[in-house]
Order: structure tokens, then sequence, then C-alpha cells
């Protein structure tokens, strides 16, 4: 099981800020981030508190004491996609995957790797876990960037209509 106090480490990376444990008091940046980054795509305070509430681990801020963007990820099972606005009510008792719920970043935090790096502290959190790999639902046409970052499509009727609320996503995943 993935432990929940499991810190990051981040990459150092010379060039600027890198990725750090979100903290409670970031939370409503975080839903502003996500309100500019996902207009189209609304999720309330405590739908995005709650993940990290449930995995600090793997929730993680960009940018220094005022966050410039955020990645939400949490144990979860290959093959669900979590509703969009919507409760866990807790994670499965035994997960195999990592779901990436997002990633956003405010415009003058892009063009420095953060995604790629965020992805591969993701990884070492899932391979300690002992979970099988990543799993996304590629929003706005980013199937091209998560391609880059070693998912795949997966096609699967049974996956349309938890997928429609998400507005032409596809769902993804990358396996170890």
């Amino acid at each position: 099981m993935c432990d929940p106090e499991r810190r990051p480490r981040a990459s150092g990376d010379p060039d600027g800020p890198d990725w750090r444990p979100l903290r409670a008091a970031d939370m409503a940046r975080v839903q502003a981030i996500s309100e500019l980054v996902h207009p189209t795509l609304p999720e309330r305070l405590e739908v995005l508190e709650e993940k990290r509430r449930l995995s600090p681990g793997t929730c993680l801020g960009y940018g220094g004491e005022e966050i410039q963007g955020y990645g939400i990820a949490h144990p979860w099972l290959f093959g669900r996609i979590p509703v969009l606005d919507g409760f866990l009510d807790g994670l499965p008792p035994a997960p195999d995957c990592l779901f990436v719920h997002d990633v956003a970043l405010l415009p003058p935090a892009r063009g420095r790797g953060a995604p790629a790096r965020y992805i591969r502290l993701l990884g070492g959190f899932a391979h300690a876990a002992g979970l099988r790999g990543l799993a996304c639902v590629a929003v706005y046409g980013a199937e091209r960037v998560w391609s880059q970052l070693g998912f795949e499509v997966v096609a699967d009727g049974h996956l349309d209509a938890k997928l429609r609320p998400y507005g032409g996503a596809l769902y993804m995943i990358r396996r170890f």
C-alpha cells in the first residue's frame, strides 16, 4: 500500500523551481489555477482537498511558496475512471496504479520540463508502492504530450460513459 507520509524528492533543477508536497494552505491557489487552465472542467475545492488528504505524497505543488502549478494523483485501479468533480470516498484497498488526476501549470511555469519531472516522481512512488503503472484522462487534445511521457491510449467502449463529462477525452495508461 502507498505510504501517505512518503515525500517526493525533487530533481534539483538549477533553472527554476521544482515540485513539493501540496499543503492545505495551497488548495485555494490550486483551485484558482484549475479554473484558469481548465475552465470547462470545474471542480469543487472540497473534491481537490479530498484527493490531497487521501494521497499527500503524490499531490504536489510546483514553483516555490506561491505555486505556479500543481499535480494531483492518487492510488487507483486500471480501467476505472473517477467521476469528474466527484468525491473518491476513500482509496481502493488493493490499487494497481496511480491515477494522474491533473497536472496544471500557469503559462510562465511552462516549458521547463515540469510535467516530465512530476511523472518521474510518480513513477518512483508507484514502483516503491508495488503498483503496476500510471493512468490518466487526456483532455483538450493533450494525448500527444502524455504519449511523449510514455502513456498509451486505451480504446475501450466500456469507458466511454465515464469519459463523456471530460469532453472528448482519452483514457491513457503507462505500465511498468
